[in-house]
């Protein structure tokens, strides 16, 4: 398969993580977060105010694939503790926990052969044909913005959003499957309103259930 490059920001203090990290730093209800005993009615991470990205950690991403539209979709999916992106240095948008991914569609399952290619970034995303990426050893190349971790096909500064790819660049991300934690209708951090924390990949819509359908949507 072919999977994505991405370049982070030189100030970016936070790396994709393994979902592990969530039992060693997170609490649900004040109990400490267990992911093969989550809870069934869902509820909330909550994670310490002071948490900082642990610098012991692998770099893991999770990979599925999906049909849809004649086409075998290959998603990456990347979990960070936390998003410090504000609007505007408000405060407003910062919240605990971060999924974020990209897409390609392919004509083969293997995802060898792909034609499409999504990127998420905050609530929507963007989208080019694969022939349009930037490519490194075949694989396209993805900027991450500084603190949103929102996914771009080019670097630049686009003022809410910065993304230069002159930090670390993370080529070889260890793709493990997804677990059960996957569909958990729960929320991954504790954070609310404009900033508010994630759910679960599985029960992000069409994102997950629809990824052709993603794609046609963003911009």
């Amino acid at each position: 398969m072919i999977a994505p490059i991405f370049k982070l920001n030189t100030k970016e203090r936070w790396r994709p993580q393994p979902v592990e990290t969530v039992e060693r730093f997170g609490t649900i209800g004040g109990a400490p977060v267990e992911l093969s005993k989550l809870p069934d009615r869902g509820g909330r991470m909550d994670f310490p105010a002071a948490m900082k990205d642990p610098g012991n950690t692998p770099v893991v991403g999770y990979h599925r694939v999906a049909k849809e539209a004649n086409l075998w979709w290959h998603q990456y999916w990347l979990w960070y503790l936390y998003n410090p992106w504000s609007f505007a240095g408000t405060g407003v948008g910062r919240h605990e926990g971060d999924w974020e991914f990209v897409q390609l569609g392919c004509t083969d399952r293997r995802g060898d052969r792909p034609v499409l290619v999504t990127a998420s970034q905050h609530r929507g995303g963007q989208k080019r044909e694969f022939w349009r990426c930037e490519l490194e050893d075949g694989r396209p190349v993805i900027y991450v913005a500084l603190g949103s971790h929102a996914n771009f096909f080019t670097p630049g500064d686009r003022g809410q959003d910065v993304a230069n790819g002159r930090g670390r660049k993370l080529a070889d991300i260890d793709w493990r499957p997804f677990g059960g934690w996957a569909t958990w209708p729960g929320i991954w951090g504790n954070s609310t309103g404009p900033g508010r924390s994630p759910e679960s990949p599985g029960v992000q819509g069409e994102r997950w259930h629809a990824p052709h359908m993603f794609h046609a949507e963003v911009g």
